[in-house]
């Protein structure tokens, strides 16, 4: 009778089409639950701890409910259990070497290039952050239309000022202008209290990553809807000369998308196997001269300047890769479910942290004093919000513990000082690596705190 009924239970759910709900999926919706309906923190944790322990694929599951721990913990006061859980997001992906989660191509960049930032477009179009926000705040992410995107803002600003009107019995166009005054006075306020802080002369601005500069003008060229188009977006660079750089951009048609591109005069062909794209009219800034297209493998479309794309083609055909071995090595610590990573190496790091100090003697002071960075590594994931988990490796394990106290210090007394500066880093937390020899922090950014960000209060 039992095995009847078990062979019932599954045939109903063979002809439904809906699978099983596992372990996972249970845990992580009674912790939903426990957060969002009934408000009960301690169920809330219990059910998202128990999720973090469990054996499973579904890696979505685990960074929601790691998100929402961190902000669990933080609202209970339980800051001692914050630092664990920082640990754990990066020792999960810094035990083993990761792999696939940049494109083939970026392995024959040249040895001097010393930095990377990588984006995967359908894992945050994936994410419960995006899904939530709907339409408005996946075309304000991905979007090439400025016009859409100050609709939006408009759109978004205005339903706010509606609704705080109504409450208030004011109109809505008094509230939405007021509102923007007072943005507007805060933004300045804040621009002078940040110049107030600097000395010396400011360094110059430095020119726009080709990743993000070429972007747009592609999804033109190649005929795409917007940035969601991207299969991942990965940029290159030597920290020494920003503007000596490579872009990758995969897309899975990206092949016949090319000669549709051509035969439209949308992009040309020199010679076989290289693009370009038309000369621009608009202000961008973006010269089209100085770089050429190419495809290193299938999928890939490489831009960067031709000695580079000539000496990436090289290196392939001989099979040495000449990336840098050190970010080699950091890419393969960041662990794969991440919807962006940063990382830098040593010299890279060294270089414009303390490259813009004035007083030499103080900048050796500090070398001297502070744990030397191994690198850095930034990655970024999301659920219900978004989070930033920064690594900072060391040479010592000694100096960690200090470097946290001393960053924790200068935190609290920037924002003791700064308002503005105390509401933007309330999300923030620091602490050490299990080895102790590295600097863990993350930041926290909620849908709310976004939308605030993107349009405003």
């Amino acid at each position: 009778m039992a095995w009847s009924l078990l062979a019932a239970l599954s045939l109903a759910a063979a002809v439904s089409g809906s699978a099983p709900e596992t372990s996972a999926e249970r845990l992580h919706r009674k912790g939903v639950y426990c957060m969002e309906v009934i408000e009960r923190a301690d169920c809330a944790i219990e059910h998202f701890e128990a999720l973090l322990s469990e054996t499973t694929r579904e890696r979505e599951l685990l960074t929601d409910g790691l998100l929402r721990l961190l902000q669990l913990y933080r609202r209970e006061g339980r800051d001692d259990a914050v630092g664990p859980l920082l640990r754990q997001f990066w020792d999960a992906g810094g035990g083993r070497r990761s792999a696939g989660h940049v494109p083939y191509s970026a392995r024959f960049v040249p040895e001097r290039f010393d930095m990377l930032v990588n984006l995967d477009p359908p894992r945050l179009l994936d994410s419960a952050l995006l899904e939530r926000g709907g339409d408005p705040l996946r075309d304000t992410v991905f979007t090439c239309d400025d016009v859409r995107r100050h609709d939006i803002e408009v759109e978004k600003r205005w339903a706010r000022a509606k609704a705080q009107a109504q409450g208030e019995g004011r109109e809505t166009w008094d509230v939405f202008y007021a509102q923007l005054d007072e943005d507007r006075a805060r933004r300045e306020a804040y621009e002078q209290r940040r110049e107030a802080r600097e000395t010396g002369s400011r360094e110059p601005e430095p020119p726009t990553p080709l990743m993000f500069a070429l972007a747009c003008p592609l999804v033109e060229a190649l005929a795409l809807t917007d940035n969601r188009d991207w299969r991942r977006v990965t940029g290159i660079s030597d920290h020494r000369a920003l503007g000596d750089a490579v872009a990758i951009f995969q897309l899975d048609d990206l092949e016949p998308r090319l000669t549709a591109a051509v035969a439209a005069g949308r992009l040309s062909s020199p010679r076989p196997g290289r693009w370009v794209l038309p000369p621009r009219d608009d202000d961008d800034g973006l010269d089209v001269e100085a770089f050429e297209l190419a495809v290193l493998d299938h999928g890939e479309l490489v831009a960067g300047p031709p000695a580079v794309l000539a000496a990436m083609e090289q290196a392939k055909t001989k099979r040495k890769p000449p990336i840098d071995r050190e970010l080699d090595r950091l890419v393969g610590q960041v662990p794969r479910d991440t919807v962006a990573f940063a990382v830098l190496t040593r010299d890279a790091l060294r270089d414009l942290g303390f490259g813009g100090m004035e007083r030499k003697g103080m900048r050796r002071v500090l070398e001297t004093i502070l744990p030397r960075p191994k690198g850095l590594q930034i990655a970024v994931v999301a659920g219900s919000s978004l989070a930033l988990f920064t690594r900072l490796p060391t040479d010592t394990a000694g100096r960690g513990r200090m470097l946290v106290s001393l960053a924790n210090t200068m935190l609290a007394r920037r924002a003791a000082d700064d308002p503005e500066t105390a509401e933007m880093i309330a999300n923030l937390d620091v602490a050490e690596a299990s080895d102790r020899k590295a600097l863990l922090a993350s930041y926290v950014i909620t849908a709310a705190r976004l939308e605030t960000i993107l349009w405003g209060d």
